[in-house]
């Protein structure tokens, strides 16, 4: 069996999980196995979505997410048999998914870019060194893998409902959740985003960016920060790119105002095409971009929110 932990909104799938299940099924073709899923809720969750998709689905309502509570989950329904367990690439699951490696046995492959089985070998793709080198891995079975963002194709539904089965989790003695403040989210999320937008240091305030709002939301994409504008405090830490933010790679990046250290550049220089407006010529995020606009922003990107407009009419 190959298990796919889905994540998913409560009311959806999330685009990580038919990334995780299109790889799935792929490895499931060579070590002739089937595919199931499980699905971890505190609350309501997609089951007639995801059940579309796997020969099994397994379910669990949990309560509030902690680690070792998803950990457990993952591990009760990988009792079944599971051989690989992959999951969308997140923070979360960089949680979770260490402590079922470990009380598998099993080799941890993060953030794979591609997978594929040899004999009884499951190799992987990812990137290291700041995206710089691409290196080959590899992990025995059973093997625990995630899945990075915009690296692989989405599934499509079976045409059929597999099995439902429900979960009995044994109760973890773990952190308890007593209270969580949760951001209100705007738009489309910012790591599924296939347009995104990124005001820097270059903005100059916190006021400047409605105007990559405005630009954003004509694209249908998502807003991206980099950690000099975090720390200012004019964005939320949920919209950080960077090494020490958010992975991004979509098929159009804008930096706005972006100088481009190496940090930021770790975090959304395998987007597809990249264009960056900068005043300072000599700005590193130019050698990583495919079209370049040398200039103040706040003359440029009014300009571009106007030819959008006028593409768009």
């Amino acid at each position: 069996m190959i298990l796919v932990v889905l994540d998913h909104d409560g009311s959806k799938l999330r685009k990580g999980s038919l990334e995780a299940l299109t790889r799935a099924r792929k490895l499931a073709e060579t070590l002739v196995a089937k595919v199931a899923g499980v699905l971890l809720a505190e609350g309501p969750a997609p089951v007639e979505e995801a059940r579309g998709y796997v020969d099994t689905l397994y379910v669990a309502e949990l309560g509030p997410y902690t680690a070792e509570r998803w950990a457990a989950g993952v591990l009760e329904a990988a009792k079944a048999g599971a051989k690989v367990i992959l999951a969308p690439s997140s923070r979360q699951s960089r949680a979770y998914l260490g402590r079922v490696a470990y009380a598998l046995k099993a080799g941890l492959l993060e953030d794979t870019l591609d997978s594929w089985t040899e004999g009884e070998w499951v190799y992987a793709t990812r990137y290291a060194y700041l995206n710089r080198v691409t290196q080959k891995v590899r992990s025995g079975l059973p093997a625990v893998l995630t899945v990075k963002p915009n690296t692989t194709p989405l599934a499509e539904p079976l045409g059929g409902q597999g099995e439902v089965v429900a979960l009995s989790v044994p109760s973890v003695p773990t952190v308890e959740v007593l209270e969580r403040v949760q951001e209100e989210k705007k738009g489309v999320s910012l790591t599924e985003a296939d347009v995104v937008v990124t005001g820097g240091r270059g903005m100059g305030s916190a006021e400047a960016f409605q105007k990559v709002e405005e630009l954003a939301l004509l694209l249908g994409g998502a807003v991206g920060a980099t950690r000099a504008v975090v720390d200012a405090g004019w964005r939320p830490y949920a919209e950080q790119v960077g090494q020490t933010g958010k992975t991004v790679q979509p098929s159009l990046y804008i930096a706005l105002g972006v100088s481009g250290a190496v940090q930021h550049l770790a975090g959304m220089n395998k987007s597809k095409f990249i264009v960056a407006v900068n005043k300072d010529p000599e700005a590193p995020i130019f050698k990583q971009a495919d079209y370049g606009i040398v200039g103040d922003v706040h003359q440029v990107l009014p300009a571009l929110i106007q030819a959008v407009k006028k593409l768009k009419d």
